[in-house]
């Protein structure tokens, strides 16, 4: 059991007012205190190690949204909104195509802030501390949140992304666990917020791993597809409670391959496959599902998670992913299934190749040209091949990079 500060009243005061930070400026530091003192007591953390998503400082210059945005030169980096009161100016900036929540520079006086969402994507979450860099340099002072010896970069590394994420993850448990909605810190859609309703129409719960339940929030930010609006329920009245985190605990484990070839392992829980399967009966009886959780119902046949391995079954959903407009896992999956074959299916090139050929994976890319030079269902093709191959390539896939260096060869 973790012991988890839940400052109730805070909450509600925040939420009865939708803790929208471009609106509400002054509410960004209560709720990111009110977040910090949740997070404290739940993981063991290197005392050394700093976890926090803001940086102070301090500096007599103005700040020049669009000289600011020329200096940083980042590519897609935009202004998202400004606000402005009596005490504080806030800017807030996104990443076209990229970002999922907002950068936040806030200034009151002389103190300049710059803020993250804990759960922003992990591209903007690892440009974090360039942002941080690039704005010191542009208001010609120091930061005051590093430690004597450490850089900025040093300080806000992948490590502390992983933890980042981790803690923020265990938070969104243990609220969930007390209020019904975690409403995100920076949105990018007005008091958008997480709810355990809105986890399950994904096969989500709060004993799904980490990364599941992180990499299925980004897929429904970049969506827009989670819920907002204010929150006007019944809170319980107590200043502080004790919660058991949810913990995860695996049944099964999938690989796959990052494009620069890092293996990586998606871990289900039996909570993942029981929302998974009821999610199932309810799409036979007409409940529309998206893609990306149709595959997932047929990654559990195909991996054999919780229930018996069935090639058949996984074919079904892959191919009901597909309709439902997942052209990047379902494909790709259809197609290493066709290739190495999952009883009662037998192994098909033909059909591999063809599932391949839906898919807009930059493996299934690789794994035409791999068709072509092979041979699979004609004769093979080397010129054709390395089409396919630098296709692959340019899209950044490890395998397709080290065959194309393997030709020059």
């Amino acid at each position: 059991m973790f012991v988890f500060f839940a400052k109730i009243a805070q909450f509600h005061e925040i939420t009865k007012g939708i803790p929208i930070k471009r609106k509400f400026a002054n509410t960004i530091k209560n709720l990111y205190f009110w977040k910090r003192l949740q997070t404290a007591e739940q993981l063991p953390r290197t005392p050394a190690r700093t976890v926090t998503t803001y940086i102070t400082i301090y500096s007599p210059l103005g700040f020049d949204c669009e000289d600011f945005l020329h200096y940083a030169d980042i590519p897609t980096l935009t202004l998202y909104g400004y606000t402005k009161s009596d005490e504080e100016d806030c800017w807030f900036f996104m990443r076209e195509g990229i970002s999922t929540t907002l950068y936040m520079v806030r200034r009151e006086a002389d103190a300049y802030e710059l803020h993250i969402d804990n759960l922003a994507a992990y591209d903007d979450l690892r440009l974090f501390p360039y942002m941080a860099d690039t704005l010191a340099k542009y208001l010609g002072a120091e930061i005051s949140d590093i430690d004597e010896g450490q850089s900025i970069y040093d300080t806000f590394d992948e490590e502390w992304v992983e933890e980042i994420i981790s803690e923020e993850v265990a938070m969104l448990k243990g609220t969930l666990t007390v209020v019904p909605r975690y409403y995100l810190s920076l949105p990018l859609a007005e008091a958008s917020y997480v709810s355990q309703e809105s986890l399950y129409e994904f096969g989500v719960s709060l004993h799904s791993s980490t990364p599941r339940i992180y990499g299925y929030l980004q897929y429904m930010m970049r969506h827009n597809l989670l819920p907002s609006g204010e929150f006007t329920g019944e809170l319980p009245d107590e200043e502080c409670v004790e919660v058991d985190i949810p913990q995860h605990v695996p049944i099964g484990r999938v690989k796959s391959w990052q494009l620069d070839g890092c293996e990586t392992y998606e871990t289900y829980s039996h909570e993942d496959m029981q929302h998974l399967l009821a999610l199932a009966r309810e799409h036979h009886e007409g409940r529309q599902l998206h893609g990306v959780v149709l595959n997932d119902i047929g990654t559990l046949y195909h991996e054999g998670v919780g229930v018996p391995t069935d090639g058949k079954q996984a074919i079904y959903w892959f191919g009901k992913a597909l309709e439902a407009g997942d052209k990047l896992y379902a494909p790709t999956n259809m197609g290493d299934l066709y290739r190495k074959g999952c009883e009662p299916v037998k192994p098909s090139l033909k059909e591999a190749l063809a599932a391949y050929r839906k898919s807009t994976d930059p493996y299934a890319h690789y794994r035409i040209g791999q068709s072509y030079e092979e041979g699979w269902c004609d004769t093979p093709d080397l010129a054709e091949a390395m089409r396919w191959y630098r296709l692959a390539a340019d899209e950044g896939h490890h395998l397709a990079i080290k065959r194309l260096k393997k030709e020059e060869q």
